[in-house]
């Protein structure tokens, strides 16, 4: 299917991360490693379980071992304490504060700080973005009626969201990213030869966008569906593997950068001490 033209866009650059998991502070130095590296970001994307915890009571709603659950440097990043350089635009993953969440809808968090929602497309930095929150249960996402009232049913999306994101094709503008929180089926990684969804896989095979980004399983793997470029970033705390970044040029051309700091960058043990990454 013939993809729509779309007017010529001005340069954009976007970095893609992996797993936050509520290290904002060291997101904050991988950004300004990027920036001092490549130049300015116009926006940050995140792929889910990003636990932007803007206190205890949002933490208590996150989906995990309560040893395990914390606030994290949201905080900080919500109170101008932290710089992340760009605009961060998140999806949800199996690890949210998902009440929280749900009650506030897509839109603005806190400063600078956007929740893309449950499952749609929207436009950043001139780029068409497709999106869906969340993982597979099928006892939430195969059923005919979901409900969705505990933390954990709140982490799965549902079939109507899938069908959501898949809506419009070849009447809609091009999607140039897919962000998934869960991998797509049948990308031949070594030792996750089971991993990912075939929902997620006939949806990508659907839209064809440029690159469907991906968390999750905390792996970096790189394959292809179609003409789509299908990118897993690893843990935040993974470094390198866990960004990529996005560049349009002058001429609108696009093209994905895979080194994203320079090769002797390496974030010390506080980032919170990383120069402009932290404000005084």
């Amino acid at each position: 299917m013939a993809r729509k033209r779309r007017a010529p866009a001005p340069p954009a650059r976007i970095l893609i991360t992996g797993d936050v998991h509520g290290a904002f502070a060291l997101l904050a130095a991988w950004s300004s490693a990027v920036r001092a590296w490549l130049g300015p970001l116009d926006a940050i994307l995140a792929v889910g379980d990003v636990e932007a915890n803007r206190d205890e009571a949002d933490a208590a709603g996150v989906r995990s071992p309560a040893g395990h659950r914390g606030i994290g440097d949201f905080p900080l990043l919500a109170e101008g304490l932290i710089d992340l350089g760009a605009p961060l635009y998140f999806i949800g993953g199996n690890h949210e504060p998902w009440p929280a969440l749900d009650a506030a809808g897509p839109g603005r968090w806190s400063r600078d700080v956007y929740f893309l929602g449950r499952a749609g497309r929207t436009e950043i930095a001139g780029l068409g973005v497709a999106f869906l929150s969340g993982i597979h249960s099928a006892r939430v996402s195969d059923a005919a009626r979901p409900r969705r009232e505990t933390a954990r049913e709140r982490s799965y999306y549902t079939a109507e969201e899938v069908r959501r994101v898949g809506r419009g094709v070849g009447r809609s503008a091009p999607v140039d990213l897919l962000l998934t929180h869960d991998w797509p089926a049948g990308i031949g990684a070594p030792d996750r030869a089971d991993a990912g969804r075939p929902e997620l896989r006939a949806l990508c095979e659907r839209l064809r966008p440029r690159w469907h980004f991906c968390g999750h399983l905390h792996d970096r793997h790189q394959a292809t569906i179609g003409p789509t470029e299908v990118v897993c970033l690893g843990h935040i705390r993974d470094g390198a593997p866990a960004f990529a970044v996005v560049e349009r040029d002058t001429g609108g051309d696009l093209r994905m950068v895979h080194q994203v700091a320079p090769p002797d960058f390496r974030p010390g043990p506080d980032p919170r001490l990383l120069g402009s990454a932290v404000r005084p």
